[in-house]
């Protein structure tokens, strides 16, 4: 064996374990940012049943992940227009909700707010239905 092949070996020897470390390095990275979406997802139904539940922190909370976009959430204004007029007509609504619920609904469109009314009733349907089997539950 001469010293050019020698050198060639090494030299792919040398490649190989660099592709085999960024292989490892880049199947690290992938499964890392799958457990952070699935924590995220996990995270956003948390805090969505919170809020069906009728926790106000929580309603305040996912109003304003939809205007601003909290992943994996989609930015909605008209989403967001619907639990706003939620926490407004709730009983420990404040000044600032009220702000808040103009602030985001009355930029909205004739027919965006009246797809925000749907939503909206939609929303206390299952905020009805959430509290009629919090009842039931022994």
């Amino acid at each position: 064996m001469n010293v050019d092949s020698r050198s060639a070996n090494i030299v792919i020897n040398v490649l190989a374990l660099c592709a085999a470390l960024l292989s490892v390095v880049g199947t690290g990275y992938i499964i890392n940012h799958a457990f952070q979406a699935r924590r995220a997802e996990d995270d956003t139904a948390a805090l969505t049943m919170n809020a069906i539940a009728g926790d106000l922190d929580s309603r305040r909370t996912l109003a304003s992940c939809y205007v601003d976009g909290c992943p994996p959430l989609p930015r909605s204004e008209i989403i967001a227009c619907a639990w706003r007029k939620i926490i407004a007509e709730g009983p420990e609504s404040g000044e600032d909700d009220r702000t808040r619920l103009h602030a985001v609904c009355d930029p909205l469109s004739a027919s965006e707010q009246e797809i925000s009314e749907n939503a909206k009733a939609s929303l206390q349907r299952r905020i009805q239905a959430r509290r009629a089997a919090a009842r039931a539950e022994p």
